[in-house]
């Protein structure tokens, strides 16, 4: 599928997303790469880059709005503070005007001279482009979690992409505007995308050690993954369907208080023995499991209707996970 011409003498614009966070010594470097590739072996697209701000402490915005002069296609957003990846991943591609979408990291642990093969795959008609760390330079502090992390994703999912945590990617925009980012939900992209329909597929990048600065990433976000996963598991399964999760578990408890009360049932019967005096704890017991199966099933038709008001709201309805400041760009001295 061709996306180069759109319309007579028009280009497809690509928006190149970024967040940005503490990247002030790296930024003028990572703006020029990107400057090359638009203009040597991607000039037959059209360019815009967004830099969104997440609350840089270290002078990073002012580095921003100082590009600006030196390259007109940069638009720099400014959050209010810090909100984290995921919201500012978010605000990228709600600022993004391009047809294809291509979000990075600001580190340059990420390089722009892999734009043109995530551009090649778009055109050959793949909805998302992953991006695949094959080679990855970190500690094995990040590597083995990400890997087992990996792991449980594609079993919970189904998509059989490799390196789903990392947020080089490319997109074309109807898939962008499927997906809302919440939490520290970034690294699930291909999974909510790949409910979306899309087309996926990987690519082998490049792979280095921050040349600049200090990772965020601590032990504290390796146990934030694992728990975000009992969410996937129930986003990829139930999420449209609640009941199917709630009731089952519901009905199990249901059936084991029912089969408790039944054999006392037969005791008594049987052996003429005051069953409620004498098992006075399996009598609690038996109540417990049916109250809380009973619980637990009100709890899936409530979340049943739930999830009917929320499929029947658009996304653009939806309260977002960030707020702006101010955007800068040519010729707006504060927009």
């Amino acid at each position: 599928m061709v996306v180069e011409v759109v319309g007579e003498g028009k280009k497809t614009l690509v928006s190149v997303a970024i967040p940005v966070y503490n990247e002030q010594k790296v930024l003028p470097e990572l703006l020029e790469r990107l400057v090359k590739i638009a203009d040597g072996p991607c000039s037959r697209y059209d360019f815009e880059f967004v830099f969104v701000d997440d609350g840089s402490r270290d002078g990073s915005l002012d580095v921003e709005k100082q590009l600006i002069d030196k390259e007109p296609r940069l638009r720099v957003v400014e959050l209010r503070r810090n909100y984290g990846q995921t919201a500012a991943l978010q605000a990228g591609l709600d600022e993004a005007r391009g047809d294809i979408i291509i979000t990075m990291d600001a580190d340059l642990q990420h390089f722009p001279e892999d734009i043109p093969a995530f551009l090649d795959r778009i055109e050959a008609g793949c909805d998302v482009v992953c991006g695949w760390r094959k080679k990855r330079r970190e500690g094995a502090i990040r590597r083995w979690p990400s890997r087992a992390a990996n792991w449980m994703i594609r079993r919970i999912s189904g998509l059989a992409i490799h390196d789903i945590g990392t947020t080089f990617r490319a997109y074309r925009r109807e898939i962008v505007e499927d997906i809302s980012l919440l939490g520290e939900n970034h690294r699930f992209v291909p999974v909510f995308a790949n409910i979306a329909g899309a087309r996926i597929e990987e690519l082998v990048i490049e792979n280095i050690e921050r040349p600049e600065g200090k990772s965020n990433y601590g032990i504290g976000r390796v146990v934030n993954v694992w728990l975000d996963l009992f969410f996937l598991y129930f986003y990829v399964r139930y999420l449209d369907r609640p009941i199917r999760a709630f009731g089952g578990l519901a009905f199990l408890l249901i059936f084991a208080a029912s089969t408790i009360v039944t054999v006392l049932g037969a005791i008594s019967i049987v052996y003429r023995t005051p069953v409620v005096y004498e098992r006075t704890g399996w009598i609690y017991l038996a109540v417990l499991l049916f109250v809380t199966g009973t619980q637990l099933l009100m709890t899936g038709i409530l979340a049943e209707v739930l999830a009917r008001i929320y499929f029947a709201r658009t996304r653009r309805t939806q309260h977002s996970p960030y707020k702006v400041r101010r955007r800068y760009a040519v010729m707006d001295e504060a927009a």
